[in-house]
């Protein structure tokens, strides 16, 4: 996926380091919650829903421009920053 794809729906974008590359990661607002699709799971954990959530997506290492990895789906904005946050190598918010 390139990240036109999901320019509209960014809120916050951050660098992270892996070694001596660094690359972003963004964190998106999302209209879609995917569900695990696990039928042992109660069924709001394991359908998908239509409600407006948050993402996180990472750039390529190699090929800037492109998504190369999902963070997952958060219903809360205060959980999505705190995994973003923790996310390996995480660096700084640039806005």
């Amino acid at each position: 996926m390139k990240i036109e794809q999901i320019h509209d729906s960014i809120l916050k974008t951050g660098i992270c380091r892996y070694g001596d590359r660094k690359y972003r990661l963004f964190l998106c607002t999302s209209p879609f919650f995917p569900g695990t699709g696990d039928c042992a799971d109660d069924p709001k954990t394991r359908e998908d829903r239509l409600i407006n959530c948050y993402c996180i997506w990472f750039e390529d290492l190699i090929t800037t421009g492109r998504i190369s990895a999902g963070g997952g789906y958060y219903e809360h904005l205060p959980d999505a920053i705190r995994v973003a946050e923790s996310s390996g190598g995480f660096e700084g918010w640039i806005n």
